[in-house]
């Protein structure tokens, strides 16, 4: 019985995130700001301002595109490719924490595959695969990006609390 409990907390957790990541993503902007972190920042920032980019030009797009679903695959793979593009050059100027950006690049790189499947799918091959895989996939892709936000907070606080740790234990 906790069991099942627990996995719908779990459930309602991933959900909350997954239906505001854009105010989540501020949340970490703003603490990071906080803290003084410039690189947790950065990449908070850049995950807000590609939500917020995505929040506003969803509905363009898909408008766009009408009914023939080739735009909008093709716009947001080229979104998440750029994405990890500006990741991955910041990482490489150390603007944002190296092993963050691996984590977050291996995270993202099945979203623009699955965007290109879901087209090739739809067009070509009429597979029943690509609508399964990508209600699962993205979401967590999505929800992962998001929580990683986060991800400098956690070292940052067992870094405080290791260091505490040490220097209240007695010297031998």
């Amino acid at each position: 019985m906790l069991v099942g409990l627990f996995s719908e907390e779990i459930n309602a957790f991933l959900y909350l995130i997954r239906d505001h990541a854009t105010v989540v993503t501020f949340i970490a902007v703003a603490l990071f700001f906080v803290l003084k972190d410039k690189l947790a920042l950065r990449y908070a920032s850049l995950c807000a301002v590609f939500y917020i980019v995505g929040y506003f030009s969803f509905d363009i797009i898909k408008e766009a595109d009408g009914d023939k679903y080739v735009l909008r695959y093709i716009v947001w793979a080229l979104n998440d490719i750029v994405f990890m593009a500006i990741l991955a050059y910041w990482a490489l100027k150390d603007k944002v924490y190296i092993w963050q950006s691996i984590i977050a690049q291996l995270v993202i790189l099945p979203a623009p595959l699955l965007q290109l499947f879901r087209l090739v799918d739809r067009h070509l091959l009429d597979l029943t695969y690509s609508p399964y895989l990508y209600k699962t996939i993205l979401p967590l892709v999505n929800i992962t990006v998001v929580l990683l936000c986060f991800a400098p907070l956690v070292v940052f606080l067992k870094k405080k609390f290791s260091t505490t740790e040490v220097m209240k234990s007695p010297m031998s």
